[in-house]
Order: C-alpha cells, then sequence, then structure tokens
C-alpha cells in the first residue's frame, strides 16, 4: 500500500521542466531572505517527509516486489537531514557478470559518494536480476519504482528532484525508463532529467533508427539529458549518434554531450560535471 501511495505522489501531475537559480547548485550566492517573501525567492520543492532512515554513509535497505525481497544500496551525504529536502539520484550500473550485479551496485553508490557529498543528495542504487547480471525490464523496472518509494518514505526527498543516471547496460535502460510514460515504473513524470555514461537508444530504447527519431518525436516532453563517452570507449559512435537524434527532435541546450578522455569506464571527474549537469533542473507540475 506504500509503494502505490508514493507512486501517486510521484505520477500527481503532468510534467514540465524547471531551471533553478545557480546558487542552489553551489554558484553565487544566495538573495536575502531566500524562501521569504521577496519577489522571485521562493524555490519550488516536494517534500516527501520521509524519516526513519539510517543516517549517514553506506546504508543497504530492502524492498519487497511480488513476494520477493530485493535489496539496494544508498549512500545519504554527511549533514543530512538538512533544512530542505534533498535531491535524489538513482544510479544504475552496467552490466556485471554472473552473481556481480550486488557488487557493481554497491561500486556505483561508492563512486557517486564524494559528489554526493558535495552536492548534498542521496544515491539509491539497485542491483540487477538478471543472471548474467544485467538488467531485466519486466522485473526490475518495478524495483526501481519501489526503491523510489522506499527512500522517499524514509529520506526527506524533493521529489521535484529526481533524478537518473546509468552507465552502459544501466544507461541503455536509463534511455528506455525516462522517455517513456507508463503507470507503473519510473517514467518521464518522474525524473527532473538524466544522464547516460556509454548507453545508446539503439540497445534498448527502440529498435531502429527510424523508431527512435519517432520515439524521441512524441515524447510527452523533452526532458533534460546529459551524454557522455571516452574518445576510445567503442559505443562512442552510438553516443554520437544518439546526441544528433536529441538535437533533431529539438532538445537544443537541454541535450548535451561530453566526450571525455578515456575508454569504457566510470572516472570520478565526470560524475561530477554529470551533477553540475543534472542539479540545474526540477520536474514542474504541468
Amino acid at each position: 500500500m506504500l509503494a502505490l501511495l508514493l507512486s501517486a505522489l510521484f505520477h500527481c501531475h503532468a510534467a514540465s521542466t524547471g531551471r533553478l537559480p545557480a546558487w542552489v547548485c553551489g554558484q553565487g550566492v544566495p538573495p536575502l531572505f531566500v524562501d521569504g517573501f521577496e519577489a522571485g525567492g521562493v524555490i519550488y520543492r516536494e517534500p516527501s517527509g520521509g524519516s526513519g532512515g539510517v543516517f549517514p554513509g553506506a546504508v543497504s535497505r530492502t524492498v519487497v516486489v511480488g513476494g520477493t525481497a530485493r535489496s539496494y544500496h544508498l549512500h545519504v551525504p554527511p549533514g543530512y537531514p538538512f533544512a530542505e529536502p534533498v535531491p535524489l539520484l538513482l544510479a544504475l550500473h552496467g552490466g556485471a557478470g554472473p552473481g556481480m550485479a550486488n557488487t557493481a551496485s554497491q561500486a556505483v553508490r561508492d563512486a557517486w559518494a564524494a559528489t554526493a557529498n558535495a552536492g548534498k543528495f542521496i544515491v539509491a542504487a539497485p542491483v540487477a536480476s538478471g543472471s548474467g547480471g544485467g538488467w531485466v525490464p519486466d522485473t526490475d523496472y518495478a524495483v526501481m519504482q519501489a526503491v523510489l518509494a522506499d527512500v522517499a518514505a524514509h529520506y526527506d526527498i524533493d521529489t521535484s528532484r529526481v533524478h537518473g543516471w546509468g552507465f552502459s547496460a544501466g544507461g541503455h535502460v536509463l534511455h528506455d525508463l525516462a522517455l517513456r510514460q507508463r503507470e507503473t515504473v519510473p517514467d518521464i513524470r518522474d525524473f527532473a532529467a538524466y544522464a547516460v555514461s556509454a548507453g545508446a537508444l539503439l540497445a534498448h530504447a527502440c529498435a531502429s533508427p527510424a523508431d527512435c527519431s519517432t520515439l524521441l518525436a512524441q515524447a510527452q516532453r523533452r526532458i533534460p539529458v546529459n551524454l557522455r563517452a571516452g574518445s576510445s570507449d567503442p559505443l562512442l559512435p552510438h553516443v554520437q549518434a544518439d546526441h544528433a537524434r536529441f538535437q533533431a527532435a529539438g532538445w537544443g541546450a537541454d541535450a548535451a554531450l561530453t566526450v571525455f578522455s578515456g575508454g569504457h569506464e566510470i572516472l570520478p571527474a565526470q560524475l561530477s560535471a554529470t551533477w553540475n549537469f543534472l542539479c540545474r533542473f526540477q520536474r514542474l507540475p504541468g
């Protein structure tokens, strides 16, 4: 019942995209009396009001979906709880290999820890259910929704600032999650913005270049997206092609592409830069 109620919380409105003042993301000085009565001072927030979760640091929790217990891993920054609700990042690991999905989830959670501490946001990393350590959409999408609901129930999350990030196979499925609208899993109404590192539309979200173009043209919202890939990553041409598709569909500056020096890997500096992109956005009621 709790998961259903919180699913309704995330899906309660048609969505549009808002852009936050630079000071919210640590750039510049906030105006005097921010969130007070001065014109332009009030910042829109959607606090979940959750409480009872362990903090700070590395935390593991369990959700039950379809009668099966599923673990996931959290990072909660020092200083939590803060005066205001915190953003949430859903972080999806890549194909891990047999028996290694739990380790991959923890590694992704830990990789984001320093950036989450600096940005004062919570990271939630689900564990893929595939026998080869990869994602099974029919099963794992519902788990991701349950994870979002569980975090919102136990921590005070700003549900207007839920972001997604995925690496490799995690990026493949995140494209599919973020660009479609569904009733029972995370979708375009949930995320403020998302980022994909070495993930490709054609790997899962769409079946052909024409299908990808149709998906983007028919999207209910041009959700901001940050695409990244290493200069020697074999997936780089696919990521570049995806960026061109977003541009052709009218995303403009809300679809950013970064090619960094490196291969098929997660680099701390890239995570910090990714957050600098994501932090600026929030999902607003339509």
